[in-house]
């Protein structure tokens, strides 16, 4: 029922076309002493029973016992199957086509066989077996070949999807820490306030209008970061942080909006500000041809602040997805922890 359902005038046309191309094919192989209008009614039948085979097969068969992974059924019935239709082919022959057309049947491997013979002959089943399945091999071809390209194009609609989902959790996320740095500022009336508004209108229109893309230039991303060492700065002293941010392009790479961010972001929430003494974080990132390169370290708090809570890992969560999504076995995530520090280092092929 499901199959004509989905029946369209488009999609029984192709059909028609298909099978009458086979027709042709077929007549196209005809010989001079063979009657035309005998030879399209006998081989129309022919492809009807091809065709039967075809579509019992793909839209019962295939759908009842493969794709539930019904592997010995699926043979069992597909060979039934088929010889249902070859027995029925052979009773019409013997009982229509033959007296109507006895001079087109003249040579015939089995036009001497009873019906039980035809029935139980191996060469005659074999012959007939590989005549009725050659057209419906190419047909199911070019069905699993439209299936796997729905399938793609459901997995890519999906992957932008969750991307979607998952840039929209990471954006706020990042968001609320810079303003919140920001809060901080005009609380306390400090001077630094104007420029944290002008580094937060360059990381807003970045976030707003560049991730929306799945990869942006290695430059780009490089500005963002920077734009955000520079506004956390602000809130610390040198007696508070070292920081030092190393680049070594040697390739314009691009790549994923936000990804490293992320794990700078940690370091600064996790590193610094419950950091007594003088934090310490140690960035690279290395653009050569087909990869890059990224790594942070930041020292840990020594005080009881020091662990990461459930919510605190949101940001850590979606970038392996991320990863997962947009990398696909294109990348080395190596996350270490000890007592003093804290540092990552991911490894993107491109």
């Amino acid at each position: 029922m499901n199959f004509f359902k989905k029946l369209d005038l488009k999609r029984i046309a192709l059909h028609f076309f298909y099978w009458v191309f086979f027709l042709l094919f077929y007549f196209s192989n005809k010989s001079d002493n063979e009657d035309t209008y005998t030879f399209l009614f006998v081989y129309s039948i022919k492809i009807i029973a091809q065709a039967s085979v075809g579509y019992g097969l793909i839209y019962w068969i295939i759908p009842e016992t493969l794709n539930k992974k019904r592997y010995l059924l699926f043979i069992a019935s597909a060979i039934g199957w088929i010889y249902i239709v070859f027995a029925l082919l052979m009773l019409i022959k013997f009982y229509y086509l033959e007296p109507k057309f006895p001079d087109f049947f003249a040579d015939w491997l089995g036009h001497k066989m009873t019906v039980p013979e035809r029935l139980t002959s191996g060469k005659l089943i074999l012959r007939e077996f590989s005549f009725i399945t050659y057209p419906v091999i190419i047909l199911g071809f070019i069905s699993f070949n439209r299936k796997q390209q729905r399938l793609l194009k459901l997995e890519e609609e999906k992957k932008s999807m969750e991307l979607k989902v998952l840039k929209n959790q990471l954006n706020p996320h990042f968001l609320f820490n810079t303003l919140n740095n920001l809060y901080t500022l005009t609380l306390k009336k400090d001077n630094k306030a104007p420029e944290v508004i002008a580094k937060l209108s360059e990381i807003l229109d970045f976030v707003l209008y560049r991730c929306n893309e799945d990869y942006v230039s290695i430059e780009k991303e490089i500005t963002l970061i920077e734009n955000y060492i520079a506004l956390e700065k602000l809130r610390y002293s040198e007696n508070r942080l070292d920081i030092l941010f190393a680049k070594d392009i040697q390739e314009n790479n691009k790549i994923s909006p936000l990804i490293v961010l992320t794990f700078i972001e940690n370091a600064f929430k996790h590193g610094v500000i419950n950091e007594t003494e003088k934090a310490t974080i140690r960035l690279n990132l290395e653009s050569k041809k087909q990869q890059i390169i990224f790594s942070i370290e930041n020292t840990k708090p020594k005080n009881e602040f020091s662990k990461i809570s459930g919510k605190s890992k949101i940001g850590l969560i979606n970038v392996k997805k991320q990863l997962d999504l947009l990398y696909p076995k294109k990348h080395q995530l190596e996350i270490e922890e000890t007592q003093t520090k804290y540092s990552v280092k991911l490894y993107l092929t491109l």
